[in-house]
């Protein structure tokens, strides 16, 4: 065999076992993990209250919260009594197999078709399940939000749709989970427009976590700018960790 043919066998086999392309939940996972880390303490400690219904939207934001909800259900198992609705994937993943029974935790997965590339569950059978759920928290993942204008998902259709009707549902907290990168930057698709947030809600709340010192200086002067926007104009209530 020739050294060129050796070369040749030896590159299709280095291709057959290089690690699979990412997905884009995978691709963000790695991103400002620190700031979700802290961002879901916060509001499973301060913003869920024993016997909640909750709307868990999908995304690598969200589903830390599924992880610190199983953190308390260890801990302090009678006061986790919730009802928890969710279409994202990992987090129903994280509640089946970490809340401890004695939790009494209900977990409704909504129905759908599987996407791989979000982790998640969409189509008609996900807006049936939440049409007909009427929970007390909303809890809301973005992959953008400009003050003027409203919250932004990546761009697939099928999520789009969801996320309106997740958008436009009534409860009595409506919360808007989100690291400080993503404040100021719109993305593909507007679901909800500033001017709604605070519709059908007592209250509209976004949590978020301050900007280091090594983030861009672009990047903190939108943050600063959003923040100030959205208290000022929409009267929403802010929450930094």
């Amino acid at each position: 065999m020739s050294e060129s043919t050796k070369s040749e066998r030896m590159a299709k086999e280095f291709e057959t076992v290089q690690e699979p392309k990412k997905s884009y939940f995978q691709a963000r996972e790695g991103l400002q993990q620190e700031g979700k880390l802290a961002v879901a303490k916060y509001i499973v400690n301060e913003f869920l209250h024993e016997g909640d219904s909750i709307l868990l939207d999908a995304g690598t934001s969200l589903y830390p919260i599924a992880q610190e909800i199983a953190i308390k259900a260890k801990e302090n198992p009678e006061n986790t009594h919730f009802t928890i609705m969710t279409h994202n994937y990992k987090a129903f993943q994280i509640l089946v197999d970490q809340v401890p029974r004695e939790a009494n935790l209900n977990i409704v997965l909504a129905g759908g078709r599987y996407d791989q590339d979000l982790n998640a569950l969409f189509g008609p059978q996900t807006i049936m399940a939440y049409d007909n759920f009427f929970p007390r928290v909303v809890l809301i993942g973005i992959s953008g939000m400009v003050a003027d204008q409203g919250l932004f998902c990546h761009g697939n259709t099928e999520e789009l749709a969801v996320k309106e009707i997740i958008f436009h549902k009534g409860a009595r907290d409506r919360i808007i989970v989100a690291d400080y990168s993503k404040l100021g930057i719109p993305d593909a698709l507007c679901f909800g427009t500033s001017h709604n947030l605070k519709a059908n809600v007592e209250r509209c709340i976004l949590v978020t976590n301050q900007p280091d010192q090594k983030s861009k200086k672009i990047l903190r002067e939108k943050f600063r700018h959003a923040c100030s926007s959205l208290t000022d104009n929409y009267s929403i209530k802010l929450v930094t960790v």
